[in-house]
């Protein structure tokens, strides 16, 4: 379990909760435009090879205000994903076929034993991998996904709800949530500790990574 949460505090990832009173026009418009959780979720267009930037807050149960941190993020569903925090204290989290490493400050490497498959649903879920996530999670549009969707529909941006089906993972994650248009560009992390992770992203497809950075995976 420590390196599971280890993971959790290395990346940080989740996102804010928006909410938003609904009338019986906007739930029919809802229901009738967005049929099921499988359809918000088809929207999002995969991304196969992307790159971009993050902004992070990890809200912990026991502190007043959030940690912050931006960075970079490079993923390759092939390949796996380099995520780079810049700020406030550079660190990197690599994620590739052998394992999942942290590089820290001092750039010396560790592997994270244990927490590969996360890692991995946590990239399905960055890349809107619609066939990884339908088989890992249950899917489902809840009040606070629909609250989501109102208070954003003007900007065509959509959310979905997702519970995790697997055991191990269930015993850290209870609920993530996306949000977004075409692509992925809010994340909502729930852990069951208590503690709340959310992440912007602004990522955009490319043809390939930067050299230096496919050579890391």
């Amino acid at each position: 379990m420590g390196n599971w949460l280890r993971l959790l505090l290395l990346m940080s990832l989740a996102g804010n909760v928006l909410a938003a009173d609904l009338n019986a026009d906007e739930i029919e418009a809802l229901s009738s435009d967005l049929a099921t959780p499988r359809a918000l979720l088809s929207q999002f267009k995969p991304l196969t090879i992307a790159s971009g930037t993050f902004v992070q807050n990890k809200y912990f149960t026991i502190l007043k205000n959030p940690i912050t941190s931006t960075g970079e993020l490079y993923l390759d569903q092939a390949l796996g994903f380099v995520w780079h925090t810049s700020k406030p204290i550079a660190s990197t989290m690599i994620l590739k076929d052998d394992g999942l490493f942290s590089i820290d400050h001092r750039q010396q490497q560790t592997q994270i034993n244990n927490a590969t498959p996360i890692a991995t649903v946590l990239m399905s879920a960055l890349s809107g991998d619609l066939t990884a996530l339908e088989s890992q999670f249950s899917l489902a549009v809840t009040s606070l996904t629909t609250a989501s969707l109102t208070k954003t529909v003007s900007s065509g941006r959509t959310c979905i709800e997702l519970t995790p089906k697997d055991a191990t993972i269930a015993n850290v994650i209870r609920v993530i949530e996306l949000c977004g248009k075409d692509t992925v560009e809010h994340v909502v992390l729930f852990e069951t500790s208590g503690n709340r992770t959310e992440i912007e992203l602004s990522l955009t497809a490319v043809d390939e990574l930067p050299k230096a950075i496919s050579e890391q995976l």
